[in-house]
């Protein structure tokens, strides 16, 4: 079944849920910046999925794509020689509205529907949807947000970053409080906001990229959860991408007086460290076993990236000349990533191992960004299509 597509770029998208934008205005998962002000400012400073896939490693339950083991060892490059053979999609939920991010636990996948990339009234349109694993229909669990993006699980609550904060919703009722668990991190336009769940001395804890100039801890426990600050740079500081390995938190800047690629401590034991300088632009990233995936640019010029965790050596340019890629993730030794092109198949894209740079349209066809994660042997995606164009889908 191929998606009806009719829009165009998606990088900087859609000023409503039926037209798309102007070039400059802002995306909600793309890597371009909306130039709003720090967390906490006013309500109409405004991207998860996401970062999406990979390890949440933090001794949680895996969300937003998955543990890292699902994407094999990492020791190949990303792929073999020959152009992967074109496949069809399965189809698992068509006629959604602008459907973003995902993230799985046991028994479910979990989906963010905005209606549109641009900061809704209280009380939106904007819902989280619920897949059984096991198959059956897809069902409302939360609705009324403004703009919902990047999502994370665990065995009882959902946590979505919308337009006014960060929401706790329960699971099993659907219930989610009259007001955000952390309103700080209320900046869900700027492109490569996620959500990742943790473990911290053996309570939940939730680590949001706020896709401005913070990183932020939120305790998930209690009836008035408290928060804590990561990381937070200067004016004009973008923070995009997280990933949690035990005790670590990974994360990106770019903007500001010292962008790159950063490593915090879950715990506060050491201060925030730039782990490296090059990447400027990141917008995010994936950990694997043996390396960091890391996207970067846009507009022509983005890359994907490929760096030891090890370090010592410079970071690896998988491919590049890119519009806007985001979400690398590893299966079986192959890259592949989501770029921000609209109404066709090049929005999901394998590297191929050689020659170096070559990437591949993997089959279905769809628009990016919207979200990409590993769920075991298969990749599971949205296409980011407003009206009733957009879609979860899986590869193979």
């Amino acid at each position: 079944m191929r998606l009806a597509l009719l829009f165009v770029l998606v990088l900087g998208v859609a000023c409503s849920s039926d037209r798309p934008p102007k070039q400059g205005e802002p995306d909600a998962s793309g890597p371009v910046d909306s130039g709003s002000p720090p967390d906490g400012g006013p309500q109409e400073d405004g991207g998860g999925d996401t970062g999406d896939g990979g390890s949440d490693g933090g001794g949680g339950t895996p969300e937003d794509g998955g543990t890292s083991e699902d994407g094999g060892t990492g020791e190949q490059d990303a792929g073999s020689c020959e152009p992967p053979t074109s496949v069809r999609e399965t189809l698992l939920v068509p006629g959604l509205n602008t459907p973003r991010r995902l993230a799985v636990d046991s028994t479910d996948v979990y989906i963010s529907e905005s209606h549109s990339l641009r900061p809704l009234p209280v009380d939106g349109d904007g819902q989280l949807l619920r897949l059984p694993r096991a198959g059956g229909d897809v069902v409302s669990v939360a609705k009324g947000f403004r703009s919902p993006d990047a999502i994370a699980v665990d065995a009882k609550n959902i946590y979505v970053l919308d337009q006014v904060g960060l929401w706790r919703v329960d699971k099993a009722t659907g219930e989610r409080g009259t007001v955000p668990i952390e309103a700080s991190v209320n900046n869900v336009i700027t492109g490569g906001t996620d959500v990742r769940v943790a473990q911290l001395n053996g309570r939940g804890v939730v680590v949001v990229a706020t896709g401005a100039r913070r990183l932020v801890r939120v305790d998930t426990t209690g009836a008035t959860p408290s928060s804590v600050v990561l990381f937070e740079g200067p004016p004009g500081t973008q923070v995009r991408g997280a990933r949690v390995d035990g005790m670590e938190v990974w994360f990106l800047v770019t903007g500001g007086g010292e962008p790159g690629l950063y490593r915090a401590a879950l715990d506060e034991s050491t201060p925030p460290q730039r782990v490296d300088p090059s990447i400027t632009s990141g917008t995010s990233l994936e950990l694997t076993p043996t390396h960091l995936l890391i996207t970067e640019g846009g507009g022509g010029a983005g890359r994907v990236l490929k760096l030891s965790r090890a370090g010592g050596d410079s970071a690896r340019v998988l491919a590049e000349g890119l519009q806007g890629p985001m979400f690398p993730v590893e299966l079986n030794g192959a890259v592949y990533f989501k770029e921000s092109v609209a109404s066709g198949p090049d929005f999901l894209r394998r590297v191929r191992g050689c020659p170096p740079g070559i990437t591949d349209a993997v089959g279905p066809d769809g628009t990016g960004p919207g979200g990409l994660i590993v769920d075991g042997n298969t990749l599971l995606y949205t296409s980011q299509e407003s009206g009733t164009r957009g879609a979860v889908g899986r590869v193979p």
